[in-house]
């Protein structure tokens, strides 16, 4: 999959590397050959106008065994590997987080395949880079980094879609956005919950309501066990 020119415009720098790592990022991990660059996005596969929803996570996780990102590449190389990567995750449902994901696509455009679903979707994180130690505290001033350099510049490319963040990391840093739906965050522990999945149908409800009530779209309420 190509990623949009603008979305590339938007994503590159941090490919530098980001020249956050210089201060204020210091402590966050750059490492091609490991996995380590930023990533965990994908999506938007088609015209900038047909995205309807923006999913935004907290951060990625630990890089997946053998995972690497052309150390020996360009900028552009690194970001398509780290964009292509993220994709066939979620098209797979590699792990728990990339089929709960799946679950709240397939939720929202009921009836589409995936490849389709990744035209009205936007997936991404409000931290790009990895954390020191996985699912361990990030410093507020990197979230505030990673939101003036790229969030809001992507946010910006989809002034009508439904923007939720799920879990309080990525709601927290997005705080006082226009119209954020929170709900429950999509990767463990908090994934695994059956009480996540019933927060995750408030993404289907505002997402009916911001189409107007029009059931053309063909999204359904999914129920607290899936079915």
């Amino acid at each position: 999959m190509e990623l949009h020119p603008d979305l590339v415009t938007t994503l590159l720098a941090a490919y530098a590397p980001c020249p956050a790592f210089a201060g204020t990022c210091r402590r966050m991990r750059w490492s091609p050959e490991q996995g380590h660059v930023p990533r965990g996005f994908c999506g938007a596969t088609g015209s900038l106008e047909e995205v309807e929803l923006v999913l935004v996570c907290a951060e990625p996780g630990d890089p997946h065994p053998g995972e690497v990102h052309a150390p020996k590449g360009s900028p552009a190389d690194q970001l398509r590997s780290a964009c292509a990567y993220a994709y066939n995750c979620h098209k797979s449902g590699k792990d728990l987080f990339h089929r709960n994901v799946r679950f709240i696509l397939d939720s929202c455009f009921s009836g589409a395949d995936f490849d389709e679903q990744m035209r009205r979707a936007w997936i991404t994180e409000s931290v790009l880079c990895s954390a020191e130690n996985e699912c361990g505290p990030v410093p507020v001033a990197v979230g505030r980094e990673c939101r003036d350099r790229y969030l809001e510049a992507q946010l910006g490319l989809f002034p009508r879609a439904l923007v939720v963040a799920l879990g309080r990391k990525a709601a927290g840093r997005l705080r006082e956005w226009r119209d954020l739906v929170e709900v429950d965050a999509a990767a463990p522990p908090r994934g695994a919950s059956p009480k996540a999945k019933e927060s995750w149908r408030k993404i289907v409800i505002k997402l009916q309501e911001k189409r107007g009530g029009d059931r053309n779209g063909a999204a359904t309420a999914p129920s607290s066990d899936g079915g």
